[in-house]
């Protein structure tokens, strides 16, 4: 079954005369490039999607912006709303009480009318009538206080009814100041919205009409191919025989050019590898960095335990170094402890260096003893203080030496076991 679609293509291609097979690899090569188009066209397309995308990102902040801003603008409406409520209500209750007291007001002006028509007689007027005067200036003196008093509260009320008209106007004009602005944030958002919406319904139409085009394209193509097939094949078959040919001779060639870049390999291989195995270069490291040695291995750590390591005291960003050959296994920060080196030196052995400031070496790097690898920060990490120096202030350097995974007692590789870290 699986020889009738070759048997197929070879009748095709045996009834090809060569100007029609000629035309056929013509047509599929126009094809190809046409493929090769679509492609490029799709991707024109795919970075035009992704410029909307993020061009709808923004549009996301500004609908979020604007969002805000029309809450804001609804709570001084609705404030402002409140504020026309009570001014409402307090000219309400004014003009009530002036309605309650339409017949007392009336008869107060027509008491002020009548004493200003008909005053009491002064004395040095009517010295004969000094009854009369005295009477006169009694009424007068019980009565003007009196009608004064209410007059006085009658201006006061009229005076607030005025002053509540004004700030009601104005509280009238600055609600529709607040709505007209309203109204034209949710313009605003409702353009974006609808913008937002549409950014990708034309470029998802393209996309689409592209992709299909695609797919009826390299359909003809793989009818083409499958004609072209076997005659490339048989081509191919003859190359091989040559082919094989140049290679055996060429394989001699190959075999010593492999030889040598093995050998280059191993070489590099070598340079790459600590001078020396770890175990054999007790007493001979220098510490990371200079400073103070507050606990060693094996001390109380303040927190009831015993320490894993030795944390060195330094000053503001002291230089740190490698003490030893090793690949760079780990670099960057970790957890509570700054930012953490971890050095791969062989036969099983790391060395950790954590609390520093900044790294400068990189990961998968291969470094020699001394070489530069960060500075400290300004203050200490708090996963390198133990519980007695919390209070110190300086940044402390923590080194733990390590043995297939077991933290085990640096003491034995240092120059001059526990002596100050100065070197």
């Amino acid at each position: 079954m699986k020889l009738r679609p070759i048997l197929a293509a070879l009748a095709a291609f045996a009834a090809l005369t060569p100007t029609a097979w000629a035309q056929t690899a013509d047509d599929l090569n126009t094809l190809e490039q046409q493929l090769d188009a679509s492609k490029s066209l799709q991707q024109q397309i795919a970075a035009e999607r992704e410029a909307i995308v993020q061009e709808q990102a923004a549009l996301s902040q500004k609908l979020i912006a604007l969002a805000e801003k029309i809450q804001s603008r609804e709570a001084a409406i609705l404030a402002a709303e409140e504020r026309l409520q009570e001014l409402d209500a307090e000219q309400l209750k004014i003009h009530t009480g002036l309605a309650a007291r339409r017949e007392e007001i009336s008869r107060l002006l027509a008491g002020l009318q009548r004493i200003e028509r008909n005053p009491p007689p002064p004395l040095v007027v009517e010295p004969t009538d000094v009854l009369s005067a005295l009477r006169s200036a009694m009424m007068f003196g019980t009565i003007v206080p009196e009608l004064r008093q209410e007059a006085a509260a009658l201006s006061a009320q009229l005076a607030r009814l005025e002053t509540l008209q004004a700030q009601t106007l104005s509280e009238r004009e600055s609600l529709k100041d607040h709505v007209t602005r309203l109204l034209s944030s949710r313009r605003e958002m409702t353009d974006l919205q609808a913008r937002k919406k549409s950014l990708l319904a034309d470029t998802n139409e393209r996309l689409k009409a592209e992709k299909q085009r695609a797919r009826e394209l390299a359909a003809k193509a793989k009818d083409m191919k499958q004609l072209l097939a076997t005659l490339e094949e048989e081509r191919l078959k003859a190359e091989a025989a040559e082919k094989a040919r140049a290679e055996a001779e060429a394989k001699t060639a190959a075999e010593v050019k492999a030889k040598a870049e093995a050998q280059a390999r191993i070489d590099a291989a070598k340079k790459l590898q600590p001078r020396m195995a770890f175990a054999d270069i007790k007493a001979s490291l220098q510490y990371p960095a200079q400073g103070q040695i507050l606990k060693v291995y094996g001390a109380n750590d303040g927190f009831g335990g015993t320490t894993r390591g030795i944390f060195v005291a330094t000053r503001a960003d002291a230089q740190v170094i490698t003490p030893t050959d090793g690949h760079v296994e780990f670099a960057g920060p970790f957890r509570s402890y700054g930012q953490l080196l971890i050095l791969n030196t062989g036969g099983g052995y790391h060395v950790l260096l954590a609390g520093l400031g900044e790294i400068t070496a990189e990961q998968g790097q291969f470094l020699r003893a001394g070489e530069p690898v960060g500075i400290m920060g300004k203050s200490a990490a708090p996963g390198t203080l133990t519980g007695d120096q919390l209070q110190d202030g300086r940044p402390v350097l923590y080194i733990e030496f390590r043995k297939n995974g077991e933290a085990i007692d640096s003491s034995p590789w240092w120059i001059g076991g526990f002596a100050q870290a100065r070197g």
